[in-house]
């Protein structure tokens, strides 16, 4: 025997799922603010190097029963997402051989950006007071000149009246992303790891608008 299931009471069995989706994850809006800075530091055979960068686009979701309370938040997952954006000619090392150098590692022509976004995000420890910093566990996927890995780091958030910084540092392979280690002449060779270490600024969207 079949079972007929009206149309419109199945379109709007859907429109009532969506709806109580969004309402279970309703999130709070930051985005990117000047004053951002990543710094990536490395090794070579004949020293060390650091590259630094000041543009860090992107925003920031946070569940907004969480922001509104978060002294009283208990550890565990907390509904968010993030996607960050660093143009790779915004790194500069103060040396244009090496810079131009690194361009080419990383395939900047065809991929102009470094891109990650978040997948998960752990609350290890509640603020101790109502501006306190959040300590957070993350997971999430780095681009990096085409090739996408999963990455997983600490993270701590601070925030002010007007602002969220984000701070954090994770230690990745350039192989892992198909980078050859480049190095200045040939009896200069850059070593495998490159430390990233990252301050981000973001904003309420709102209040960004308005400024």
């Amino acid at each position: 025997m079949k079972l007929f299931f009206p149309r419109r009471l199945f379109v709007a069995a859907c429109v009532a799922w969506v709806a109580c989706g969004l309402h279970a994850q309703n999130l709070t809006r930051y985005t990117a603010q000047p004053g951002s800075k990543v710094k990536l530091d490395g090794t070579s055979n004949i020293h060390d190097w650091t590259v630094e960068g000041g543009i860090v686009g992107g925003a920031m979701e946070l569940d907004s029963a969480f922001m509104a309370d978060p002294p009283s938040g208990k550890p565990g997952k907390i509904a968010a997402k993030v996607e960050v954006t660093i143009p790779v000619r915004s790194l500069k090392s103060g040396n244009k051989l090496m810079d131009d150098r690194m361009y080419d590692a990383f395939k900047q022509p065809q991929f102009p950006q470094i891109k990650y976004r978040l997948t998960e995000l752990t609350l290890k420890e509640a603020p101790k007071s109502a501006n306190g910093p959040f300590t957070f566990d993350s997971k999430g996927e780095l681009a990096v000149s085409g090739v996408t890995n999963k990455v997983s780091f600490p993270v701590t958030i601070a925030r002010t009246d007007k602002t969220m910084k984000a701070t954090g540092s994770t230690t990745v392979k350039m192989t892992s992303f198909g980078i050859t280690p480049p190095g200045l002449v040939v009896a200069i060779r850059t070593g495998d790891d490159v430390k990233i270490t990252f301050d981000w600024l973001t904003s309420p969207a709102e209040a960004a608008k308005k400024e």
